[in-house]
């Protein structure tokens, strides 16, 4: 059915609508496929541009990767890296190495921890601990580093255990490991040496006190508390000088800031007053100490109580005096007495010779026969005496004049050889053919040495041959060294006897005194006599295959132009010329000898106190000689030495100098040497000896010969343990001989009482103070014993103490005599 115009209409409208769209659609469609094309297009740059940046990405991660990797195989630590389930993924060498693995690092990847901690844990020395440490980390994972352990072999290994962590989430573990045996060795060598200091330092006894630069306390130890009184707290703060100010101590303490300001130590004693007003008296020993940047930020100083020390020094001194005061009277009285006594003896001697002269009967001539000869024994009792009381008293004034030694022993030996003409001896004497000139001495003194000695010879004598011989020894110039030897076949002396025959009252034996007689005190005079001249005696002999004496005498040579002297002027020693010295010398009466001496040869000379004062006196001076003290305080003779010849723009630079030291050690003579001194001279020294080595300027170097420390400590003690302990060092252990004498009487008395009222803590506390004194005079058994007492007197164990003490007390009371008598020895060893 045909359709009306108006649905037409509407069809022709729709079907305009449907063209109006879809030109739109295709328009749109066109735009679309525009910009499809072109995003397709910024899609494609960027994928290149992506691909582009995931290439370097790789490439730098691959870097980084082989950095880490071999920053990881080249480290000296031992490197593992496991995942969150302790699987490894990562091992260098070293730790192969550390662990004795045979393979490849890359053959551990995959490998479980645990299977690797199983393998090697009997490498350590407890291996439980060593896994029981790598399971707890793993466990509970949490940075732990720093744990040590010890392994089998001795080693030392250190672990570190860090996590590997992304925000919260736990990507693994890293362990590594440090060999740190060395370090570990060195940190116990430290441990040991303090500790050993510290036990030093305890058991001497010694109070340690740090002040800062204003001498205000900063530290102090227990003993310096205990010494004074004083708690640390009440100490810490406080001003030195204020708390402890007592008598001098105040300027000391200023001088010794002043030396430590300018980087010096010091030793000085004074006295401390402690909390409860009392006064004791240290010894201090005081050296500065400083900051990273090397500046003074305060002192320490080491004190030790010589409170005793003093009061027996002034004890000592009373008794001293005392007793010189007593000797003074005793030498008087017998050089009076012996004088007095002389003059009816020799009244008597006379009456007997008249007595000789009248008629006798054989009875009477028998007892005056007796009566001459004990007149005669007298007789020379009291000559001894009185010669021997003179010389001790410094009586003796020596009359010296020209002597000729060839002509006074020739009188000598013609005077015994006619005395002696009734015994079948014969007399020879030799006389030093480089003996051509006269001395100038006291012909009475040098006579009475041979007629004492050839009268001796003699009298032990019956038959065989005696003979004087004298022989020049050096010949310094202005004065000789001079040696005499008397030989004879007589009876001899026992070798027991040999080092006392020079005492006084002292002979061989009984039976030679019943058949020879004798006051046994001529060769003690003759000893004495020979010490006037400098010289030294000593004696030779075997029983009944006779005796040699030898001594000698320094003389000097007689000169007629110059009163009887020979000038001993040192203006010239060869090619060298004296014209000013300068001497660096802090000791005020070496300064007067040397001063002296040089006055005396007519030399000029400046003096400097220490090493400072001399420097300056060398810019400003021109010197042909220094006279070099070596220990001098400011500045010693090395450094002072040192700086003179490095100052090669100074005339003195080449200067040469003498090292004056009080020590006889070959370390320190060499060192003078190294340091640029060209001799040395060991205090005390002559002025011979001082011109001998003047006379050897302008040589090479040379060191002083001297004979070496060759002192042995007594077989009784623990010879072994003394040389350890102080090698040549014979003056420190004198020191400590002496310490000790004088403290333990008094110690052993009161560890006496604390035992006898079973007072355990002091008993204990006084054993422990004491025991390392006894290993120093060589009884290390009784520093022992003492620790062992220590102990027993801490437990309370009195019954094993009455087995111990008393024994103890006993034993000691013998080795306290050895002590004695090895200070005595050491003594003369030094001269003293």
């Amino acid at each position: 059915m045909p359709k009306s115009s108006n649905d037409l209409n509407a069809l022709s409208q729709e079907l305009d609508q449907l063209k109006k769209e879809l030109k739109e659609e295709r328009k749109a469609r066109k735009e679309a496929e525009a910009q499809l094309t072109k995003k397709t297009a910024e899609l494609s740059r960027s994928a290149g541009a992506l691909s582009d940046l995931n290439k370097s990405l790789e490439k730098n991660i691959t870097r980084r990767t082989n950095t880490l990797l071999s920053l990881i195989k080249n480290l000296q630590s031992g490197i593992i890296l496991e995942d969150e389930n302790n699987t490894l993924i990562l091992a260098n060498e070293r730790f192969c190495e550390m662990f004795n693995i045979n393979h490849n690092p890359k053959d551990l990847i995959g490998i479980d921890s645990a299977e690797i901690v199983n393998q090697t844990r009997h490498l350590f020395k407890e291996p439980e601990e060593y896994k029981a440490l790598i399971e707890a980390n793993s466990n509970e994972p949490q940075l732990s580093v720093n744990n040590k352990v010890e392994l089998a072999n001795g080693k030392f290994f250190e672990i570190d255990f860090i996590p590997v962590n992304s925000g919260d989430e736990l990507l693994g573990h890293l362990w590594q490991f440090k060999d740190i045996t060395e370090r570990s060795l060195y940190e116990e060598m430290i441990r040991n040496s303090e500790e050993k200091y510290r036990s030093i330092l305890e058991n001497m006894e010694l109070g340690l006190m740090e002040v800062d630069t204003n001498n205000v306390i900063t530290k102090v130890y227990d003993r310096f508390c205990d010494m004074t009184g004083y708690t640390a707290i009440e100490l810490i703060g406080q001003n030195a000088v204020e708390i402890f100010r007592c008598e001098d101590y105040e300027n000391l303490v200023s001088v010794d800031g002043s030396n430590r300001s300018n980087g010096a130590s010091a030793v000085f004693e004074t006295t401390l007053r402690r909390k409860d007003g009392e006064s004791i008296w240290v010894l201090i020993s005081g050296a500065p100490f400083y900051d990273a940047q090397k500046q003074r930020i305060g002192s320490v100083g080491v004190h030790y109580d010589i409170t005793d020390r003093k009061n027996l020094e002034h004890d000592l001194i009373e008794a001293r005096e005392q007793a010189d005061n007593a000797r003074e009277a005793e030498k008087q009285f017998l050089a009076n007495m012996s004088h007095e006594i002389r003059n009816p003896i020799n009244a008597v001697v006379g009456l007997i010779n008249l007595l000789y002269d009248t008629k006798l009967s054989p009875e009477q001539f028998e007892y005056i026969n007796n009566i001459k000869y004990s007149a005669e024994v007298l007789m020379g009792l009291i000559s001894d005496i009185l010669d021997l009381s003179k010389i001790e008293a410094g009586k003796v004034e020596l009359n010296e004049k020209e002597v000729d030694i060839r002509e006074v022993v020739k009188a000598v030996v013609q005077t015994y050889s006619f005395k002696s003409i009734d015994k079948d001896i014969s007399f020879f004497f030799d006389v030093d053919e480089k003996i051509d000139f006269p001395f100038f001495a006291d012909p009475t003194i040098i006579n009475q040495i041979l007629l004492n000695l050839l009268g001796n010879a003699v009298k032990f004598t019956d038959k065989g041959r005696i003979e004087i011989t004298t022989t020049l020894v050096e010949d310094y110039g202005d004065s000789c060294l001079v040696q005499f030897q008397i030989s004879d076949t007589g009876i001899g002396i026992p070798t027991d006897q040999l080092t006392s025959i020079f005492q006084s009252f002292k002979q061989a034996n009984k039976e030679t005194k019943l058949k020879y007689g004798g006051t046994g005190l001529g060769l003690s005079i003759v000893k004495q006599l020979v010490e006037m001249y400098h010289g030294k005696i000593s004696v030779e002999s075997e029983e009944k295959e006779g005796s040699t004496f030898h001594f000698t005498l320094h003389l000097k040579k007689f000169d007629q132009s110059r009163d009887g002297l020979v000038s001993p002027a040192i203006k010239s020693t060869g090619q060298f010329e004296l014209k000013r010295v300068l001497i660096v010398e802090d000791n005020k009466l070496n300064q007067q000898y040397l001063t002296w001496l040089l006055e005396k040869w007519d030399i000029s000379y400046d003096v400097a106190n220490h090493g400072m004062e001399a420097l300056k006196l060398i810019e400003k001076e021109k010197y042909d000689l220094v006279l070099m003290d070596i220990r001098m305080p400011v500045m010693d003779g090395y450094e002072t030495t040192i700086r003179i010849r490095n100052s090669t723009q100074n005339h003195n630079s080449t200067i040469p100098i003498i090292a004056l030291t009080a020590s006889a050690l070959v370390d320190e003579k060499a060192k003078a040497i190294e340091v640029g001194m060209n001799h040395h001279l060991t205090k005390p020294f002559s002025p011979e000896q001082l011109k001998a080595v003047l006379d050897g300027l302008g040589g090479e170097n040379i060191i002083e010969e001297d004979v070496g420390n060759d002192y042995r400590f007594s077989k009784e003690l623990d010879s072994e343990y003394l040389m350890k302990f102080y090698g040549e060092d014979v003056d420190r252990a004198g020191l400590m001989f002496e310490i000790f004498l004088a403290n333990i009487d008094q110690d052993l008395e009161s560890l006496g009482k604390y035992f006898e009222e079973k007072d355990m803590e002091s008993f204990s506390s006084l054993a422990h103070r004491i025991k390392p004194n006894f290993a120093m005079v060589g009884l290390p058994k009784y520093t022992e014993l003492m620790k062992e007492l220590e102990l027993k007197g801490k437990s309370g164990d009195f019954i094993e103490l009455e087995k111990i003490v008393p024994v103890f007390f006993k034993e000691f009371k013998e080795k306290k005599d050895i002590i004695v008598e090895e200070l005595s020895n050491i003594k003369k060893h030094l001269g003293q």
